[in-house]
């Protein structure tokens, strides 16, 4: 590695720290501060970032160290997906309200006393949003911080944001060399073909928060909705809520499990070896929960398609149309191989763009 290349690895690792708006005019700052070095203390690249120490250790100088369950190295990126999550839990709470205000007046939408129905509304809808925001907010609480705790634990390296204002000059004074640091355990820059596009992990954490949340909540969403007129009569849900109990700690389990390898890829910003092991075991795991799912739990309404057929007035769905195929194997044989396809697509995706491009 010549100093030309360690001087770009070593401003990465710092600059990849920094506020996005900032990483030019700290590049800028520290590749001058290296070259300054260099020429008043007559010393080679090497030694100037040797004496700088570990970039990481660097960066988050100003911050200091202290006995902590979620680090500095974490911090920004916790708040960041604990915010994410947020938006996540407020639409889940407004869906749910929407629907149990409507749905708690007595089962009826009858409209005869505007009045009342919408006193009615307004007074289960505040209840239920309350409730959902609260219970919504303490579970992804809880789930986000286990999930930096052991990432924090494993020590598995993240593309830093933090949010604080300094300066290269600042930071490079009274630094004390870090003796297990050396510039040649740089790391190479990544690839821009590697680079996981963040906006997709948050869009994905999201989902999966809005959709968790509904199914704890409210499981009858899921389903057909049928009205006389004004007034609501009946909702066929898809899924068996008699088994209820049974089916929703197995699927939330899995969408947790899903939720881990997006918030690893979100934290950790490109296709890496933690990123890929985070895929292969995250999506078995799926697999299995889908089998599981799918194979040895009741977990679709037997009714639902019978309840459709009898609304609508059909006499028998056609060769063509799912429903005909509703709650028996080849219907989920096919949704299996479905979940299959994706899961092999994606973790073939991480095992090759980090044996490629890592």
């Amino acid at each position: 590695m010549n100093e030309k290349d360690m001087i770009a690895r070593y401003i990465y690792e710092v600059t990849k720290r920094v506020p996005q708006e900032t990483q030019q005019e700290i590049s800028l700052e520290l590749q001058s501060l290296i070259e300054d070095m260099c020429t008043e203390e007559g010393i080679s690249v090497e030694e100037v970032l040797q004496k700088l120490g570990d970039p990481a250790e660097f960066a988050k100088r100003y911050r200091g160290d202290n006995n902590y369950l979620i680090g500095p190295d974490y911090y920004d990126n916790y708040l960041w997906v604990i915010k994410i999550a947020f938006i996540g839990i407020a639409i889940s709470a407004v869906i749910s309200a929407i629907i149990q205000g409507i749905t708690d007046i007595n089962g009826s939408m009858d409209t005869s006393s505007w009045i009342n129905f919408f006193t009615n509304f307004f007074t289960n809808f505040l209840a239920e949003l309350f409730a959902t925001a609260i219970n919504g907010t303490c579970s992804m609480v809880g789930i986000v911080t286990i999930i930096f705790a052991v990432l924090e634990w494993k020590k598995v390296k993240v593309s830093i944001k933090p949010e604080s204002k300094w300066t290269v000059d600042e930071l490079s004074k009274n630094v004390t060399p870090v003796k297990s640091w050396t510039p040649n355990s740089l790391p190479p820059i990544p690839d821009k073909r590697a680079v996981i596009r963040r906006g997709d992990s948050v869009f994905s954490i999201i989902f999966i928060t809005v959709f968790a949340t509904l199914l704890l909540l409210v499981p009858q969403l899921f389903g057909a909705f049928h009205y006389d007129g004004n007034t609501l009569k009946s909702i066929a849900c898809v899924f068996n809520l008699k088994e209820w109990d049974r089916i929703a700690p197995l699927l939330v389990l899995t969408l947790f499990i899903c939720l881990v390898d997006e918030i690893i890829k979100l934290v950790t910003g490109y296709y890496c070896k933690p990123v890929m092991y985070s895929s292969i075991i995250c999506n078995s795991l799926q697999l299995i929960g889908a089998v599981i799912l799918l194979k040895f739990l009741p977990f679709w309404n037997p009714d639902f398609a019978g309840t459709l057929q009898e609304i609508a007035g059909i006499t028998q769905f056609s060769d063509g149309d799912i429903l005909s195929y509703w709650g028996t194997e080849a219907f989920n044989n096919m949704l299996l191989a479905f979940i299959f396809i994706i899961s092999f697509l994606e973790t073939g995706e991480a095992i090759y763009k980090t044996r490629k491009y890592s």
